[in-house]
């Protein structure tokens, strides 16, 4: 096989990954809709007002869609990435029939990414063979990534918010200050406070607590599975600790690419140096 052609368990985890990219892409889209909307809507005094209700009622519309498009594409690669679990960990194999399903339900640009964009690395770090050890180890690992992720992500999120808030304070009082009619005051006041509404209308307080609740969980699920690990684990108890740590994830918010290539070469350093070693890609 060349060295360009990846590997059958790599070429899985490529799909996986693709499907998390277009989910993530979806997710993007929504808050690009819900932007725009705003954004229209709280320029109503310079555009032109007939077209504004318009505007504002599609973008939230597409919002909507993009959303729910979203959820059903994270759905679909949750469930391909427990099966991709189970089968690196416990060496349970993905049946030719429910990836064949996949496959045929995957968009073409999900099939041309994973196509373009193989995963050439082991994804996991461990060595162990299939079995109890080696599932718990990467529960482990991957628990490890998500509970920090996620606290980058909720920390950003709380960073954002506040620091709007700030800003636009501020931003009202210089501008009360400068300006002496009644009429520029309640213009100024209009677009701070639009913009305190901005960041309720994109969730960003709801996004804040879900990361470090997926952080917290994440957490807890390494440290069950590094529990499990000082004993002889059967392969009941580490699949029930994988099976919590999906249920966690599977509720948890997305976190974006962005995110993880940011701080992907800290973290398998980290890992690398004062882990089980290995690197993931």
């Amino acid at each position: 096989m060349p060295a360009s052609d990846p590997a059958p368990n790599n070429s899985a985890f490529a799909l996986a990954q693709a499907l998390d990219h277009c989910a993530k892409r979806w997710w993007g889209a929504s808050f690009v809709a819900k932007v725009v909307g705003f954004g229209t809507g709280a320029a109503v005094t310079v555009l032109p007002p007939e077209p504004v209700p318009f505007i504002v009622a599609a973008c939230t519309v597409i919002a909507e869609l993009c959303m729910y498009r979203s959820d059903a594409i994270k759905s679909t690669a949750q469930q391909f990435r427990r099966k991709l679990d189970l089968q690196d960990g416990f060496g349970w194999q993905i049946p030719n029939t429910d990836l064949s399903d996949l496959v045929v339900r995957c968009s073409s640009w999900v099939k041309d990414r994973a196509r373009k964009h193989p995963v050439t690395e082991p994804y996991f770090a461990s060595k162990e063979p299939a079995g109890p050890v080696r599932a718990l180890r990467n529960v482990s690992e991957s628990a490890w990534w998500t509970k920090h992720l996620a606290q980058s992500m909720a920390t950003y999120c709380w960073g954002t918010m506040i620091l709007g808030i700030i800003v636009s304070f501020i931003i009202l009082i210089v501008a009360l200050q400068a300006t002496s009619t009644h009429i520029a005051q309640v213009n100024v006041a209009r677009i701070v406070t639009a913009l305190l509404m901005l960041f309720l209308s994109l969730g960003l307080i709801k996004l804040a607590i879900g990361y470090s609740s997926l952080s917290k969980n994440s957490g807890s699920s390494e440290a069950a599975a590094e529990r499990a690990l000082q004993t002889t684990p059967e392969e009941l108890s580490a699949f029930k600790v994988m099976y919590d740590y999906h249920l966690n994830r599977a509720a948890g918010t997305l976190i974006p690419t962005w995110i993880w290539k940011m701080r992907r070469d800290e973290l398998n350093q980290t890992w690398n140096e004062h882990r089980n070693g290995g690197v993931r890609g």
